[in-house]
């Protein structure tokens, strides 16, 4: 049975002008990624399943935060057009039983 994409989890982040930038060698903007327990659970059972690496999709949102700071919110979410439709095939053992 194929995963409902909607209720798949997604893990969001944002990325911050590099107040510490010196030279045209350091990032522009930085930020971090926290991935959430749940994210990298469905990530490893999609690929143990289909024997396939999910992509994973980004998009990107341009932020101001309360206090004026200018920032990009993304999310990131498991692409459902990179797992592959797998039929589940369900296998009765023979308990020995007449019926």
């Amino acid at each position: 049975m194929a995963p409902n994409y909607d209720e798949l989890p997604t893990v969001t982040f944002a990325i911050f002008k590099n107040k510490y930038a010196k030279s045209e060698r350091h990032p522009s903007e930085v930020g971090e990624i926290e991935m959430t327990r749940e994210f990298l659970k469905e990530m490893t059972k999609t690929a143990k399943a289909t024997g396939v690496i999910p992509k994973i999709g980004v998009a990107m949102w341009e932020m101001v935060s309360k206090k004026g700071l200018e920032y990009k919110n993304f999310k990131l979410e498991i692409k459902q057009s990179s797992i592959p439709n797998v039929v589940e095939e369900v296998v009765e053992e023979d308990d020995g039983l007449p019926f």
